[in-house]
């Protein structure tokens, strides 16, 4: 039994030893050309070239539209660069009580100088009864002196108290805003700081930069906030420099609907150099790759080169950049498709080498 037994087992062995061989040498044959059409279909996918030192990715016009890849020219422009900085909203209370504090000084000198005025007539008409036969006593005579000169003193104190507040404003606030205190014609940009409908800002601004002209504007928005730019109209140097030692600072008037006391504003100023010529780089044009901007340029119907490109200078519609031809086409949908192509190749020589 134990015989037989062993003897199944061992044709078993041999007919399982047979059929691998049998499958080994007929499938052999199938193997090889299925090895051949995938390295030819792995070699038909590789679309990307190398001319001048530069990777060249390949795509067909259908694969573009399929891959959804499409193209913008850019054009010529010309850009006159900005600075940004930074501002705060500053109180002027001491502007406040100082326009309340000149106006009583300046009642106070009015009926000081009138009732002087009355006291001297008073003083002249006793001085003039003592002299004919002594009709008023000397005593009343210098009394109505001792009165008129008092009201005498009194203005003269009230305008010397009146030109030490003119000289502390101007010192604190400058000749301009000084005016709040001590004009009654004011521009509105001025007159709305007193009726609070506008409030000052103090504003930091490169010391490259050029003092502001008088009327000229610039754009704020209240820090970290994305509303609409607020226009505000430039002032006066201000007096004091920025709590960061950051530039020179000047005051502006700006509406008080959107800003607070205390508030910061970030601040946009057109710089007063020539504007420079170059391209607008689409942002959703660019790719960023080893930590660098890059965009995709087509050459031809199928050819597509990636280029460095500057995002130093940032526009609402993307960057500015010069050194760029006009009338090229860059990629503005599918880049990061390409850059996936590309990256693949590089890998591929990578792991050949």
């Amino acid at each position: 039994m134990n015989k037989k037994l062993a003897l199944i087992i061992g044709l078993q062995a041999l007919l399982i030893v047979t059929l691998f061989w049998v499958l080994i040498f007929y499938g052999k044959d199938e193997y090889e050309a299925y090895q051949t059409n995938q390295n030819e279909e792995i070699e038909s996918l590789n679309r990307v070239t190398e001319k001048d030192g530069a990777n060249v990715v390949n795509l067909s016009p259908a694969v573009q539209k399929n891959s959804g890849i499409t193209t913008a020219k850019i054009s010529a422009t010309s850009f006159k660069g900005e600075h940004k900085s930074l501002g705060n909203v500053v109180a002027i209370d001491s502007l406040i009580e100082a326009k309340a504090r000149y106006l009583s000084l300046s009642s106070d000198i009015s009926i000081a100088r009138i009732s002087n005025e009355q006291n001297l007539k008073q003083y002249q008409r006793l001085k003039t009864l003592n002299a004919d036969d002594k009709n008023v006593s000397d005593r009343a005579v210098q009394e109505a002196l001792v009165i008129a000169d008092a009201d005498k003193a009194k203005v003269s104190t009230s305008e010397m108290q009146l030109k030490n507040l003119q000289a502390a404003m101007k010192l604190q606030w400058g000749e301009e805003l000084a005016k709040l205190v001590f004009n009654d014609k004011l521009p509105p940009h001025l007159q709305n700081l007193l009726t609070r409908k506008n409030v000052l800002v103090q504003i930091s601004l490169p010391l490259s930069v050029a003092t502001p002209k008088v009327g000229s504007s610039i754009g704020i928005t209240p820090l970290n906030e994305t509303s609409s730019m607020i226009k505000a109209i430039y002032v006066s140097p201000a007096t004091q420099s920025d709590t960061n030692g950051y530039g020179k600072t000047f005051y502006y008037s700006a509406p008080a609907e959107q800003l607070r006391i205390g508030m910061r504003v970030n601040v946009e100023t057109q710089s007063t150099g020539e504007a420079s010529n170059g391209v607008i780089i689409p942002s959703n044009a660019v790719v960023w790759y080893a930590g660098k901007p890059w965009a995709y340029f087509k050459q031809g119907k199928d050819q597509f080169v990636r280029k460095p490109i500057s995002a130093d200078t940032e526009v609402d519609a993307g960057w500015f950049n010069q050194g760029l031809s006009a009338d090229s086409e860059v990629v503005v949908s599918g880049a990061q498709l390409l850059l996936s192509e590309e990256f693949k190749y590089q890998i591929k020589n990578e792991n050949e080498d």
